[in-house]
């Protein structure tokens, strides 16, 4: 074992002796070791909840720029849409009055099968991966 010697002032001095009697300690120098170890143990502590933060830290990050690009694409099939949208507005004739309570029925038909077509493309689409998460694990 080393030895090494320490100075300390007279009011930090008192207070090691005091806690050395009121927490048991067999000597001075036992109380001395054991702050030091405890010091030690809470600078490795700190130093594995750095690296833990810093691997959560780039964990996010990794998932914002994930998020990012989603956001961007689900943008980009907004403006596609609304283009879409102007675009059969202006260009599509509206059908003469006589003929307009069936050529909205007709529209409303073609509407709801677009949205069940959507409606399958979506749940197939979320089925797929599903999947292939079952296979991988079997």
């Amino acid at each position: 074992m080393s030895r090494r010697s320490l100075r300390l002032s007279e009011a930090l001095d008192c207070k090691v002796n005091e806690l050395v009697v009121r927490q048991g300690y067999k000597s001075w120098s036992a109380f001395v070791v054991e702050a030091i170890r405890e010091k030690s143990l809470r600078t490795d502590v700190l130093e594995s909840m750095t690296e833990a933060e810093t691997r959560i830290a780039a964990s996010f990050e990794q998932i914002m720029g994930e998020m990012r690009s989603l956001h961007a694409s689900m943008q980009a099939q907004f403006a596609l849409t609304d283009a879409l949208s102007k675009y059969l507005l202006t260009c599509i004739k509206e059908p003469p009055s006589q003929l307009l309570e069936s050529a909205r029925a007709q529209a409303k038909a073609r509407y709801d099968k677009l949205l069940r077509s959507a409606a399958k493309t979506i749940t197939d689409q979320m089925a797929n991966p599903l999947r292939e998460v079952a296979v991988d694990r079997n």
